[in-house]
């Protein structure tokens, strides 16, 4: 055991390690790069290095071609370098992915590139994959982009971003995929924690041939399909939105009949669409279910802060949600002046919607199993009366005003 040492003959400290890893090809050779930028190829036989490369731009991550003769490198500066084994101070290729030259012939602005991969295809176009890079600014367009979510459907739209997002620890929420000449941008929910490629082979020195990415959110878990056109997402069989809208109200059932849980279960699966995701099958398998199931049906039901009310069954070793009710849409959304506070009118004794940030949040609810009648109260005083019915139906809503000098 030894100790890899920076260069003495430098006064200034390289920085942290942000990368580590031995070259496809030859294990003896450890790959290591710095924050500042430093790169050092040692060699393990000898405890040498092969050499050393200081550039000027901070380092954010490296990776392997799969010949193991090139590497990729992605900076803080929202470019990706080049750079062969054999050295050099200057490297092979310099990028911009996202960067428009300016009157001055000067890159624009980017934001770091925090993680990048480079993974080859035996008979196409290599991809190179990174999170972050997008210009610096409020209404940057750039190229074609989707929404990325694992429970709802993507939609096309123009990929803009605005610098709240950005400001957010681990800095972005964008997806690139270079394939070739064409660059597709998925935006995503929340902020990219990491992210990795599914390939065909588990080999660093063969071909890739990527199928798929999995990205790690900040509170998801999303799969893009990398063989379909669009790079739609896969449907997430695991439910990962408990937190979607914050929680306000918990109701648990238990031993419950055992044709309630398939009748949500049916009503869910009609009013779920899935257009928009992947056709393929869901890419990652193994592991085993765990032993600890109820031998009755359990039921829980969540009220959220934006009204509405999910039906979980947790019979099984994980949640799964049955059905989503939204109770908002019963409601007119609350006019907001320009000093900020509600400009409904109110009832005719003078008595408006209770002034909240959430105002149709889930305060109480009660559910009967036998009649399957639900009833909420919420946070503006409203009081909701639901029955379950197996079919859609379309019908007025009755309203019950009730007129008080005070608010329940």
């Amino acid at each position: 055991m030894y100790g890899i040492l920076n260069n003495r003959s430098r006064k200034a400290h390289p920085g942290a390690v942000v990368h580590l890893s031995d070259c496809p090809i030859d294990s003896n050779k450890l790959l290591l790069g710095f924050e500042s930028g430093c790169i050092v190829l040692w060699d393990l036989r000898n405890k040498s290095a092969d050499y050393r490369i200081y550039y000027s731009e901070g380092l954010k991550s490296i990776s392997w071609h799969h010949e193991g003769r090139q590497f990729i490198a992605s900076h803080t500066d929202g470019s990706i370098t080049t750079w062969g084994v054999k050295g050099g101070n200057k490297p092979v290729t310099t990028l911009y992915p996202h960067s428009k030259s300016g009157n001055d012939l000067k890159p624009e602005l980017c934001k770091p590139i925090y993680k990048a991969e480079w993974r080859t295809v035996r008979n196409g176009e290599p991809y190179i994959i990174f999170s972050g890079g997008l210009p610096v600014g409020n209404s940057t367009s750039v190229g074609a982009g989707n929404q990325a979510s694992s429970s709802q459907s993507p939609q096309p739209i123009p990929q803009s971003l605005s610098s709240k997002s950005l400001d957010k620890t681990n800095g972005s929420q964008s997806l690139t995929v270079m394939h070739g000449k064409s660059i597709t941008v998925l935006e995503m929910e929340d902020n990219i924690i990491d992210f990795i490629t599914l390939c065909e082979t588990a080999y660093e020195t063969d071909f890739s041939d990527p199928y798929a990415i999995v990205v790690l959110l900040h509170n998801d878990l999303v799969v893009v399909d990398l063989l379909s056109p669009g790079y739609p997402c896969f449907q997430n069989p695991y439910s990962m939105d408990l937190h979607e809208s914050p929680v306000t109200y918990c109701y648990y059932l238990a031993d419950c009949p055992t044709d309630l849980v398939y009748a949500f279960l049916t009503v869910g699966h009609k009013s779920n669409k899935r257009s928009g995701f992947s056709e393929r099958e869901w890419p990652i398998n193994g592991g085993e279910w765990g032993s600890s199931t109820c031998s009755y049906p359990e039921l829980i039901i969540t009220g959220h802060a934006d009204g509405s009310i999910k039906f979980w069954d947790a019979s099984s070793v994980h949640l799964h949600q049955l059905y989503k009710l939204k109770t908002a849409k019963l409601f007119e959304k609350p006019k907001i002046n320009k000093s900020g506070g509600d400009s409904s009118s109110g009832t005719e004794s003078g008595v408006g919607l209770q002034e909240s940030d959430d105002p149709f949040a889930i305060e109480q609810l009660t559910f009967c199993t036998e009649s399957r009648y639900l009833c909420i109260g919420g946070a503006s005083s409203q009081v909701i009366g639901f029955r379950f019915s197996k079919h859609e139906t379309h019908s007025e809503v009755p309203q019950n005003q009730y007129f008080s000098n005070h608010l329940l």
